[in-house]
């Protein structure tokens, strides 16, 4: 995809009057504010799995093993190289290291041999695989409330390949997006760039919600760190260091007697998150159903 088409692409599908016709929707806090809860981890997946992925390096790393594994190349060096490229990282040698930590953590595994052999093949792994399928059923679940063609895809979620569509489209829009990405612009890079950091944020906006709040919240609110902590899946300490990563930004304001509230901007981007992140995984689900009879 050329910087063009990832524009076109991107700019076509998170348009100023689609991000406001989201925002605008009578539902659209109370939906947003399940689906930000919902990415904490969840006792039915694997821990370990969930633990690896967590981080949005890996998250990403995750995402293009299934999308390669179903494009025609397949996983390859080439193919991962491909990718990586356009950050910097497409280096004979990083994407080597690469591949042998991505099997090192049990994203990937050598896939059987096909053709004449000469090409090394990899596969994502079962492990990877059903984190993701039970994953994206439950966010697609909910968002389905604001897009409900969502309904359609979930109806053949467990058909041959609507899955491995949907997570590769996921990808190219994820490639897309950080093909177009302004580092000059406001953004939640202080909480995703952290491990386990948008999933510290949406338990932040959860314990901040109370009835009859806008969305996103404005606060103030007792933060339980010894709770969010726990409901992350994550230290104490490490949420007190994303804390104070959100003061440093301007994001988090503490307040007398402890207790904190949300910016103006910090909330800007939040709802600006939320809609964009509707929007795209519902045009993902769309393409993970158009090409099928």
């Amino acid at each position: 995809m050329t910087r063009e088409e990832a524009n076109a692409l991107v700019m076509g599908l998170l348009s100023h009057p689609e991000l406001d016709r989201i925002q605008g929707l009578p539902n659209f806090g109370a939906v947003s504010l399940r689906a930000m809860d919902g990415w904490a981890p969840h006792a039915e997946d694997s821990q370990s799995m969930t633990r690896t992925l967590r981080d949005i390096g890996h998250y990403m790393a995750g995402v293009w093993a299934i999308q390669l594994h179903q494009s025609p190349g397949g996983l390859t060096h080439a193919s991962l190289s491909e990718i990586v490229a356009p950050m910097g990282m497409g280096s004979r040698t990083r994407v080597h290291a690469m591949l042998a930590y991505l099997q090192f953590i049990g994203l990937i595994r050598s896939a059987p041999k096909g053709g004449d052999g000469r090409l090394r093949h990899y596969e994502p792994t079962a492990g990877l695989t059903t984190l993701f399928r039970a994953r994206f059923r439950r966010e697609l679940t909910i968002l389905a409330d604001l897009v409900p063609g969502m309904t359609d895809t979930l109806a053949l979620w467990d058909e041959p390949g609507v899955f491995e569509g949907f997570v590769s489209a996921h990808g190219r829009f994820m490639s897309a997006s950080f093909s177009t990405y302004d580092p000059e612009a406001s953004n939640l890079d202080v909480f995703s760039h952290r491990n386990a950091g948008l999933i510290i944020l949406g338990q932040l906006v959860t314990a901040a919600h109370r009835p009859g709040d806008p969305f996103p919240p404005p606060g103030p609110v007792h933060l339980n760190i010894s709770e969010i902590a726990r409901l992350s899946g994550v230290s104490r300490a490490h949420v007190r260091g994303v804390l104070k990563a959100g003061e440093a930004k301007g994001f988090l304001i503490t307040q007398p007697d402890s207790v904190t509230a949300f910016s103006p901007e910090l909330r800007h981007n939040i709802e600006h998150l939320m809609a964009g992140y509707t929007l795209s995984l519902g045009w993902c689900a769309r393409e993970a159903i158009k090409t099928r009879p």
